[in-house]
């Protein structure tokens, strides 16, 4: 009876363990398995909130997607831009004392983007905006270089656009956009810093806007290379341990070496060619067995 009582002690322990391990997933699929009833009564709900209307319309890229926010980036409204690069947004409802609004152009393949917003006084009435001239999107093939280096900007506007390029160092460039209105420019030789940059466009003795927010290009000396190529490493490590592969297999090693340590304790006698091993004894059992051999099944 001595001798059967620890080992029913591990049994029990072991048993627990399993339990805790998989209790999660038997809570889980219970959870899956209820479904909220559903309701079969019909109910209709209608609101408006504002009493005056909003209405605009202009041009951007063709197929560009134009999207209508508030000062703060609320969403409010969308629309896609036709083959001509016409868009529309009509009879949105403001309330009184509407004082402004911002419309995000991203062109169709997701290339670029371009932000304008409007100030104006606080509405007391209807407000209608026509011909309005999106400035064109905007992007970069990399937002950090080396200095000295190559980085090609590129976007969208209206087709054979001239479109002019103004960097915060004082650099101007101009292009023509081609006929479905994409544009791209190569810039060199800019030193160590922080350059930011937007583009106008010209068509048909019209100017564009100027966007509200600028791209961000940062030049990086050696040093500064040295010290991004350290933080890429770090980030690639922290990714790889913290992933959903790797991360639960941490947790589980302790779990499995003492289950596997308990079943050694509690059956030796299944292991026997196990412990005779040459391997397992040249490592473990040369001269005397330790006090903590027990693990091993003695």
């Amino acid at each position: 009876m001595k001798k059967l009582l620890p080992k029913l002690l591990l049994t029990v322990l072991l048993f627990n363990i399993l339990i805790q391990l998989l209790a999660p997933l038997l809570v889980e699929q219970s959870y899956a398995q209820f479904k909220y009833p559903v309701g079969k009564a019909n109910v209709n709900i209608s609101a408006s909130v504002g009493e005056f209307y909003l209405n605009l319309s202009g041009w951007i890229s063709p197929f560009a997607s134009v999207i209508l926010t508030t000062l703060d980036g609320v969403f409010i409204r969308s629309t896609v831009a036709d083959a001509g690069g016409n868009f529309s947004i009509s009879q949105v409802l403001i309330k009184k004392g509407f004082s402004g609004f911002c419309l995000i152009a991203v062109d169709y393949h997701g290339l670029g983007e371009s932000t304008t917003c409007f100030n104006f006084a606080p509405a007391t009435g209807d407000i209608t905006m026509r011909n309005i001239f999106l400035p064109p999107t905007i992007g970069l093939s990399k937002t950090e270089i080396a200095a000295y280096s190559t980085v090609i900007a590129f976007g969208y506007t209206m087709p054979f656009a001239t479109v002019t390029l103004y960097l915060s160092n004082g650099q101007k460039l101009t292009t023509t956009a081609d006929a479905n209105g994409y544009y791209e420019f190569k810039i060199e030789n800019l030193g160590p810093g922080l350059y930011k940059m937007y583009a106008k466009a010209f068509y048909k003795d019209k100017d564009s806007l100027a966007p509200t927010k600028e791209v961000v290009l940062r030049a990086l000396s050696l040093w500064e290379q040295f010290l991004a190529f350290l933080k890429m490493i770090w980030d690639k490590m922290i990714k790889f341990v913290t992933s959903l592969i790797i991360w639960p297999l941490l947790l589980a090693i302790p779990l499995i070496i003492l289950i596997i340590i308990l079943i050694l304790k509690l059956w030796p006698d299944k292991f026997t060619s196990i412990f005779n091993n040459r391997v397992i004894i040249f490592f473990f059992r040369r001269g005397k067995r330790l006090h903590h051999a027990w693990w091993m099944g003695y």
